[in-house]
This record gives C-alpha cells, structure tokens and sequence, in this order.
C-alpha cells in the first residue's frame, strides 16, 4: 500500500474538533447511512457496496462518474468550527479523480469551500490520501465532500476508511522560505503545508483564473503564484494570506483561505534585469523580472503566445495571462513581467503595455552600418534608407540604454528636435535587416 500527502486549507485553525470515521460499513439501504448528504449529486445507483478486496473491515464503496464534470458524494451532516483545520483521509483504489470539500455555509462560494486539487488513482493498489481543509463558519449542519470524476475501469473508483479529525495550525513562512530548494525538481520543501505569508502584489490575471503574484523584496525565491477564487487585489496591495502550499506539476503555489489586506499603493518591487536563460531558472519563479532585447521570432500562436529570442542567450516565451500583445516579427522588445509557468513551460507575462519596449538591439549580431548626416545633428537628421518599400520600425536609445523615442518610420527623416544633447543609438528594422547609427545631438 501506499500513501499520498495532499494538502488545502481554507481558513487559519486555533481549536480542535470531534472526528468523524465511516468505514461503509452499515448499509440499511442501497446507500451508507452516514454519506448521502443534502449536497449530493452522484447518483444513488452510481454509490455501491464493495465486498471483494476491500480496505478494512468487510465493505467499502465504488463511487462511478465517467464524465469529467465533478460529482460530490457528501457525509450526513455534522458539526464543523470557524478557522479550525481538518485533516481527511481516506483509501483509494481504482481510475479516476477524486478530491476533498466542504459545505459549511460560508458568505462566499455559495456557501463551498474551495476545492482541493484532484488526487489521480491509477490502478487498483490500495492508496491513503490525505488532505486538510478548514471551516470559515461555526455550522451544525455542515458536509464534508469526496469529489469525483473521470472515473473508469472495471472498478472505477473504491474508496474505504474515511477518517476526518479536527485540530492543527499553520505554519508561518517567509515566500523564500516557501520557495527556496536544492531538490532538482524545485518542489517546495513546505509542499502540502498550511502557511501564513505576505508581500506585494506584482502582477493580476485579468483573463479569470483568480490569480495573482505576490513577491517580498528582491532577489532570488522571493515571488510566488497565488490561487484565490474570493478576494481581488491591486497592484501595489500588501496582503497576508493563509494557503496551502501546493506543487502543480512542480510549480509552486500558494491556494488561499484566508486573505487580509494590509494596506495599498505600496511600491513594487524593482524587476530582476536577465537574460532569457536565466530568466528560466526555477529561483525566479514568480518574480517581477526585465528581459531586454528579445526579437519576435515568429507571429503568435493560436494561445497568444509567441518566442523572444536573444541572439547569443536563450529564448523564453511569452504569454498573456495578464496582457495580449501583438508583436511585429522581427522586432525586438525588452519586456518587463511575472515569471509563470503552465503546460511545461516556463512564460514570462507582462501585465500592461509599458511593460513592453521596443529594444534597444545592442546586443544584435551582423549589425549593418546606417548613413545618416548631419551628424552631430540639431533637430532634424536624414538618413540613407533606399526606396524598397518595405515597413521600417525605429528606435533611439540613450547611453543609459533607455529607449526615447520608438515607432514607424515613415519617411527617411527623423525629427530629433525634442532630445537632450547627448550620445544616441538609433537602429532600423524591417524585413531587410537591422542597421544602426550612432546619433550625437547637440542644440
């Protein structure tokens, strides 16, 4: 036999509770007395009694939902306490996807707690699962949930010796202390463990996965993705939250139960400048990062995402989580963002269109020379651009490598009566190529 740690927490506990414990063993009916609850909807011809190669005792029940819309199996009601954490296990064995629940008639939610992440039972190995979740009301009438779906095979899913026990606390963290690790899968070493922890909100999914990134200070393995279905966030905000510290498909996240809001406006912290490689490591994970001069390898993909990709130092993609931008193919852009990761993939996600600059192309290689005259320029410069048609993109960079000035050329002179006397870089793009000029204004 083996045994699985899950973990989700739904509220901070501070008091113990009475347990509950069904092992199907009394059946008066076609269903056990103890499940069954107002809150189901499975079927009552989908729950059967179990005989063979049972868990403990003498039954245990197939619960079957083919379909991938999830089906609750709930326990008759019982006694639940406010910010108390319950830890329910239970014995599976089987196909299919089984997660836990809680109805305990909280003011959000329709009265449901969040969900725990489905645990997937693969084959008929006896296997405990344990998961921890916690109540936001003082009800007497409260039902703990199994959640199924997917379920198939001969057996579909079997599930024996549910024991649910009140009691337990979460842990206070730091989002490094979350997310540092030396494991080479980069799992959390507080991975299925309820947490307090807080910074400022860097970015917000504004496509509707109630998502958010909170980052505490600079440096490496102080960002962090955090799941929320209850609460909305700003820029800016400075929140605590208790959650659970879950590891999907090796991404770190938090699934929040409690949420406080310290205050708001905060300043967010300076993004981490890297190159695309780097930018990929598991140590900025969730941080607000800048990743200059990446050329739009090709045009975006059917998800809105496309390929930045540096010369000399990697690529990474780019996605819309909170933003949808349209690229030019061929351009080059330094892009500010939240590092995220989804389907295998490491995305860097900008949040608004500042966070998007044409860049500066310095780091281009086979640059071909540009002509222009006069130069030192006072407000006007020519440039040598033939007449071939083709759409041309500039931008002009000072020596601090802040881009000034960027959009679409449309005839072979610049205006440059507005700069600052100063050393320039301006750089062309079309099909064609890249040329690029040093530019000096003076007045």
């Amino acid at each position: 036999m083996r045994k699985v740690l899950l973990s989700f927490v739904l509220l901070a506990a501070t008091a113990a509770s009475a347990q509950f414990t069904s092992g199907f063993e009394n059946w008066p009916d076609t269903v056990p007395s103890d499940w069954m609850g107002t809150k189901t909807t499975i079927s009552a011809d989908s729950v059967i009694q179990v005989s063979t190669d049972v868990h403990g005792g003498t039954y245990a029940v197939r619960l079957q939902n083919s379909t991938t819309s999830h089906k609750r199996f709930t326990t008759q009601p019982v006694t639940v306490t406010t910010g108390t954490i319950y830890t329910i296990s239970f014995w599976v064995r089987g196909q299919g996807n089984i997660r836990t629940g809680l109805f305990d008639n909280r003011p959000t939610g329709s009265g449901y707690a969040t969900y725990n992440a489905y645990y997937n039972s693969t084959g008929n190995t006896w296997t405990e699962v344990t998961q921890q979740i916690a109540a936001a009301m003082d009800y007497n009438s409260a039902e703990f949930i199994l959640s199924v779906q997917s379920t198939g095979g001969a057996e579909h899913l079997v599930v024996d010796d549910v024991n649910i026990v009140g009691g337990g606390a979460p842990v206070d963290a730091s989002i490094y202390e979350i997310q540092y690790t030396v494991d080479a899968s980069g799992n959390s070493p507080l991975a299925g463990q309820i947490v307090n922890t807080g910074g400022i909100v860097t970015a917000v999914d504004t496509i509707g996965a109630n998502s958010y990134f909170i980052q505490n200070g600079t440096g490496p393995w102080n960002g962090i993705y955090v799941n929320d279905a209850m609460n909305t966030v700003q820029l800016g905000d400075s929140v605590i939250v208790t959650a659970s510290v879950e590891e999907s498909f090796t991404y770190t996240r938090l699934n929040v139960t409690s949420f406080t809001l310290v205050n708001s406006g905060n300043t967010v912290p300076a993004a981490e400048v890297l190159n695309p490689n780097q930018a990929s490591e598991e140590q900025w994970e969730g941080m607000l990062v800048q990743v200059p001069d990446i050329g739009c390898s090709a045009a975006p993909d059917q998800f809105n995402e496309w390929f930045g990709v540096s010369t000399t130092q990697g690529q990474i993609k780019i996605n819309d989580l909170c933003y949808v931008y349209v690229p030019t193919v061929g351009t080059y852009y330094t892009i500010t963002g939240v590092m995220n990761y989804s389907f295998n993939e490491r995305k860097l996600e900008p949040r608004f269109l500042a966070d998007i600059a044409f860049g500066s192309g310095l780091a281009e290689a086979n640059l071909a020379p540009l002509g222009l005259y006069p130069n030192p320029a006072n407000d006007v410069i020519r440039m040598n651009l033939g007449n071939n048609g083709q759409r041309m993109e500039y931008t002009i960079v000072d020596a601090t490598g802040r881009t000034v000035m960027s959009d679409v050329l449309t005839s072979n002179t610049l205006n440059v009566g507005e700069l600052m006397n100063g050393l320039y870089t301006l750089t062309i793009r079309s099909a064609e190529g890249v040329r690029q000029a040093r530019v000096l204004v003076q007045h």
